[in-house]
């Protein structure tokens, strides 16, 4: 049973309040306690619990995403079980656990915004897995190939009560370009995105960001750090992003 099983199977259940708890909480029946509204950082809650917190969250985002032209049509539920299916490998199963999710997003009335600001605090000090939140997504918006305005603006709008600048949206667009397009066609530009450095930055920091990043991206580094089992395909596709971006940079140097 994947992540989405066992949140609804009561498998994982503990104390959270703000937006987050209140789904938590309708999506296990109340077996959540959301008494408290004090909102700990990521060291307060074990991993699993930050993984549970990282999947509701960035489904219900989805959610928010999907409904920001005011309605959520067929083809934008099909776009985000594809995206389920092709990009995370889940289980028809699973899916339908995630939908669920999704379903209660869609209808909940917190704001995306105030979704976003309750991660800013549980997360802060790990803006990358913010900065993943906002590459999936991307991905989630464009499963129907087509990122319209009103879902750009929103994802500007939840980065920003992230917390995160406009580099790192940048960054996270690159970084879905790359696992998009494939190694072979990532521009110079995107490349030093996705390592979040830029063409004045020295070889040393170059290479010190790319080592920091393949480090934060090991499996295990990320079980750890509330990037849940289901989410590992992603891992795997920014993995292949960060090393063909360094075998770009490096063509481009002569390194």
């Amino acid at each position: 049973m994947g992540l989405f099983g066992s949140i609804f199977g009561g498998a994982v259940g503990f104390a959270l309040g703000g937006p987050l708890g209140a789904m938590m909480g309708a999506m296990m029946g109340g077996r959540v306690s959301s008494a408290t509204s004090r909102t700990r950082h990521a060291g307060g809650y074990s991993a699993q619990e930050m993984q549970a917190v990282f999947t509701v969250a960035l489904v219900s985002l989805a959610a928010k995403v999907a409904k920001a032209d005011g309605r959520v049509c067929e083809d934008e539920v099909r776009a985000f079980d594809d995206f389920l299916k092709n990009n995370m490998r889940l289980s028809k199963a699973e899916r339908a656990n995630a939908a669920r999710v999704f379903n209660l997003a869609r209808d909940n009335t917190n704001e995306a915004t105030e979704f976003a600001a309750q991660l800013k605090q549980l997360f802060r000090g790990d803006r990358n897995r913010l900065r993943d939140i906002i590459t999936l997504l991307f991905m989630i918006a464009l499963a129907d190939g087509e990122l319209h305005p009103q879902e750009e603006a929103i994802i500007s709008q939840i980065a920003q009560a992230m917390g995160l600048n406009k580099h790192d949206v940048e960054n996270c667009e690159a970084t879905y370009n790359a696992t998009r397009r494939g190694g072979s066609s990532t521009s110079v530009s995107d490349a030093y995105k996705v390592l979040g450095v830029n063409e004045n930055s020295s070889d040393a920091e170059v290479k010190s960001s790319h080592r920091k990043l393949v480090r934060e991206y090991h499996p295990d580094v990320l079980a750890s750090k509330g990037l849940p089992e289901d989410f590992l395909e992603y891992a795997q596709q920014k993995m292949v992003a960060i090393n063909d971006a360094w075998d770009v940079i490096k063509e481009k140097r002569g390194m």
